[in-house]
């Protein structure tokens, strides 16, 4: 019998576990301490004294369920680390669980505990758990991104498909691995493939993968590694914790369109058609109405000022009105606030481009940008108008970057998907690098929104941009 090695539990891995653990513990202290300091008078004041052994007891013993339940529902497990709302869910299931139990047996205890003692708990706790869930995470990503606190993976698939794997990875250092070998299917493989070396190809695999000292295996689609040969390979390896990741080759398709359904021990990928229609498309446009009309009433001081700024400092019109197209290849006017001297399109053609990006006009330093358009555009404040879109119907909150009518004549019939849905005023362009994206990766990033949009990703969209914006990254 072959001795099992622990290859995955890494000192990084017992360090950050620890640190959750009495992050953790020092936030429910917190929780139930202030819940009896702050709250100790309104409590007085419906007849329950604050001190007592019984509230006391009772309060130790809530807190240490609830560092229980977040340890049993695998909320520090491993391998929701870092990245993914996995972690969040689970602490967000395990306070529902907690305060369920607490609810059951008060009630068969007849144990009377304050209702807003238990109202106030909730949120709060969960609260602060979810922030420092987070701060960690932020924690996490700045070594991850120093490549530091990372599993090294093995990908074994063909030279076309360890490129593609290699710049996923590359792109999502969040996730914590790093590719530090690929074994080819292919004959007479290369070297090396996008940077990584090649340690061989499909022939004596365990031993190459025992021998890397990888802690996670990636296996791409590929006719080379049929079922047997995978399923062999997860037998070799067995006891030796070592991570198996079978990527199948679906592009650009996320987690809620694709389900697994088994089917005579056969495990089937079903994957959901997009939504583009329907009660889901009704909510987010009743998310975009109601979330502009209450922006437009908390940016209302801040439109005025920057109105009157930039009338002030240059000639012009406060307003710049441009056509682009939205959804279904609708044209319509979009309004900024004006960035650029008057007359800005006739000076188009004697600039040059100085990015990457070949169908997006973009300029680091352009000439044509004012010194208060500078201000605007680096925190995009200049946007800030196309709220008045959003209310419209012309426009989403988020959705694919609004194209100029020049740009769609030379689009491809890929990047026409982008036109199914409305444009946005910001999107995971915006979120991933704004005016830095070349255009196949803008492309990219817009059709996997077409194709995979939710609400809840639209909310998640909206907070990073807050983050995107204030630090001013890929802006110009």
């Amino acid at each position: 019998m072959r001795a099992a090695t622990d290859r995955r539990g890494a000192d990084w891995e017992r360090h950050y576990g620890r640190i959750l653990v009495l992050s953790d513990l020092v936030i429910l202290v917190w929780v139930f301490a202030t819940a009896h300091v702050v709250w100790a008078a309104s409590i007085a004041e419906v007849g329950f004294e604050a001190f007592t052994p019984e509230l006391v007891g009772a309060s130790v013993g809530m807190a240490m369920l609830w560092h229980v339940v977040l340890t049993l529902a695998g909320t520090r497990d491993t391998r929701v680390f870092g990245a993914g709302p996995e972690e969040y869910k689970r602490v967000f299931s395990s306070t529902l669980v907690v305060f369920a139990v607490i609810a059951f047996c008060g009630y068969m205890a007849e144990f009377k505990v304050p209702r807003m003692y238990v109202l106030v708990l909730l949120p709060f706790g969960l609260t602060l758990l979810a922030l420092s869930r987070w701060s960690w995470r932020q924690w996490l990503l700045v070594r991850r991104q120093r490549g530091q606190m990372t599993y090294a993976a093995i990908v074994i698939g063909s030279t076309a498909a360890v490129e593609n794997i290699a710049a996923v990875i590359g792109r999502n250092a969040v996730f914590g691995y790093r590719l530090t070998g690929a074994c080819i299917t292919t004959p007479d493989p290369p070297r090396q493939v996008a940077g990584v070396p090649v340690l061989g190809g499909v022939d004596g695999l365990t031993q190459t993968v025992l021998a890397s000292g990888a802690n996670a295996l990636i296996v791409t689609s590929s006719d080379a590694m049929h079922p047997d040969m995978v399923r062999r390979l997860g037998w070799d390896l067995e006891g030796y914790d070592i991570e198996i990741i079978v990527a199948p080759s679906l592009a650009n398709i996320a987690g809620p369109r694709v389900h697994i359904r088994p089917v005579a021990g056969l495990p089937l990928l079903h994957v959901e058609q997009p939504s583009y229609r329907g009660a889901q498309r009704w909510a987010k446009g009743l998310f975009d109405r109601v979330g502009g009309l209450a922006l437009v009433l908390a940016f209302s001081p801040v439109l005025v000022v920057l109105a009157v700024a930039i009338k002030l400092t240059s000639a012009g019109k406060v307003f710049f009105v441009q056509e682009r197209v939205g959804q279904d290849g609708q044209t319509f006017g979009m309004i900024k606030f004006r960035s650029m001297v008057e007359g800005a399109d006739a000076m188009l053609a004697d600039l040059e481009p100085d990015t990457g990006n070949i169908v997006m006009f973009k300029m680091r330093d352009d000439p044509r940008v004012t010194r208060v358009g500078r201000f605007l555009r680096r925190y995009s404040l200049d946007e800030l108008p196309q709220l008045f879109n959003v209310l419209k119907g012309d426009m989403s909150l988020v959705g694919p970057r609004p194209p100029l009518v020049s740009e769609v004549s030379g689009y491809a019939a890929e990047a026409r998907r982008r036109l199914l849905v409305r444009p946005g005023m910001t999107g995971l362009w915006q979120i991933s690098g704004r005016s830095e994206l070349d255009w196949e990766d803008t492309v990219r990033l817009d059709l996997y929104y077409v194709e995979n949009w939710s609400l809840v990703g639209d909310m998640l969209i909206l907070w990073k941009t807050f983050r995107a914006v204030v630090s001013s990254a890929g802006a110009y």
